[in-house]
């Protein structure tokens, strides 16, 4: 019996609704002529930018980088009302 599938995540995923009882011995062929998907493309990441006169002096935590990316957008939004800082 032949039964289709595809590899996902690294595993064996059967087409409909076929299933195998546990520890059956299954044969698998990769034919040749399919080519493989192509690879994702990767996505850079962001990291939030601290200016510091001394780099890697300031300790961040995930409090400290919001309490200063809300003083940023205070001040960017300050410049945008012309309110004097």
């Amino acid at each position: 019996m032949e039964i289709p599938g595809r590899v996902q995540n690294g595993v064996v995923v059967l087409d409909g609704s076929v299933s195998l009882p546990d520890g059956a011995v299954v044969a698998v062929i990769y034919p040749v002529h399919e080519t493989p998907a192509a690879p994702r493309e990767k996505k850079r990441v962001q990291f939030p930018l601290v200016r510091s006169a001394n780099p890697g002096s300031l300790h961040l935590t995930n409090e400290r980088i919001h309490e200063i990316q809300e003083e940023e957008d205070i001040e960017a939004m300050k410049g945008q009302w012309n309110v004097p800082s």
